[in-house]
């Protein structure tokens, strides 16, 4: 008798991440996590750095069909620091960082008691570190992502 076993979701990363965290993410996740140049084209979700258009827009071609989650991590325990704009301008002194539909979405936002639980689309300041770091020249991540992806393509293992 054949034991069938539920399809675990395919997970992408394109950001650096250590073989031992990617194994982690799939224990936490219970789900194959791979690396964006693994020559696997089928996934269920891509997770991006902080990117231009134009790499999510690679990123959804080369992934048909799979969700582009971007992400801002820190991980002191896997040495993982990707951080974004969000993030950047959080620790350099915001002291919020809203995500809003409409005007009303926005009021309704700020209006909301300080005392209560961000939503999920609204990140708090004092959520972070407050290390002050400056924005880089440039993004030196989402080159790294886009020649990574490039790679695979062009050059599948």
């Amino acid at each position: 008798m054949t034991e069938l076993v539920p399809r675990r979701p395919t997970v992408v990363t394109a950001m650096p991440l250590t073989d031992a965290a990617r194994q982690r993410l799939a224990q936490l996740l219970g789900a194959r996590v791979i690396d964006v140049r693994d020559p696997e084209r089928a996934a269920d979700v891509v997770l991006s750095p902080s990117a231009s258009p134009q790499l999510v827009g690679m990123l959804q071609r080369t992934y048909p069909g799979a969700r582009i989650v971007v992400v801002e991590l820190d991980d002191a325990e896997f040495d993982i620091d990707v951080a974004g704009p969000v993030r950047r301008l959080l620790r350099g002194g915001a002291d919020a960082y809203l995500v809003a539909d409409s005007l009303a979405d926005l009021a309704a936002q700020l209006a909301a008691p300080a005392t209560s639980a961000p939503a999920s689309d609204q990140v708090v300041a004092d959520e972070l570190p407050s290390a002050p770091h400056a924005l880089p020249e440039g993004n030196d991540l989402d080159l790294l992502v886009t020649e990574f992806v490039r790679q695979a393509i062009e050059h599948p293992r």
